[in-house]
């Protein structure tokens, strides 16, 4: 399925939830927020979470720095 991830277009598998969708981007869930079509997903939720044709994904990473 095609996914707009941080503005650009991300194939992702169609059985892949976001946790797989985080790991082939290389993210680390532990500094990463996540928004599905503008909604903010808690970390709990995120196995649950469904990814269909079209959503908008936004990944936030944090980084440490001065």
């Amino acid at each position: 399925m095609k996914l707009l991830v941080n503005g650009e277009i991300v194939e992702h598998p169609d059985d892949g939830g976001l946790p797989s969708l985080l790991t082939e981007l290389g993210a680390n869930p532990k500094l990463c927020a996540v928004m599905i079509n503008g909604d903010v997903v808690p970390r709990e939720a995120w196995d649950d979470a469904v990814l269909t044709e079209n959503d908008e994904v936004e990944i936030l990473v944090f980084a440490s720095g001065g």
